[in-house]
């Protein structure tokens, strides 16, 4: 996809709809401009992503956990501890 815009006396261009659509580029829409080798990168910035990082964020600092430790019973074990001795020769 390309095409040709031009540049107002204030350095205001208008990107076309397509690429909108295709970006999801709304009114109040935000980019991030980048000027690399010469040329201008416009880049989508998703504040619905910042959004959700912020709530996820929140979330993680109110929220209380405590360590704890507890002892296993016998029937938890992955192996039995005779079988484990068994096959290694313990026993």
């Amino acid at each position: 996809m390309e095409y040709e815009v031009s540049v107002d006396r204030q350095g205001r261009m208008v990107i076309p709809a397509p690429i909108r659509r295709l970006l999801g580029l709304g009114s109040g829409g935000r980019l991030l401009l980048r000027v690399r080798d010469g040329k201008i990168e416009l880049i989508p910035v998703d504040r619905g992503l910042e959004e959700r990082v912020g709530r996820w964020k929140e979330m993680v600092l109110t929220t209380r956990s405590e360590p704890f430790s507890e002892e296993v019973g016998e029937e938890w074990k992955w192996v039995d501890k005779e079988y484990a001795e068994r096959k290694l020769g313990l026993r």
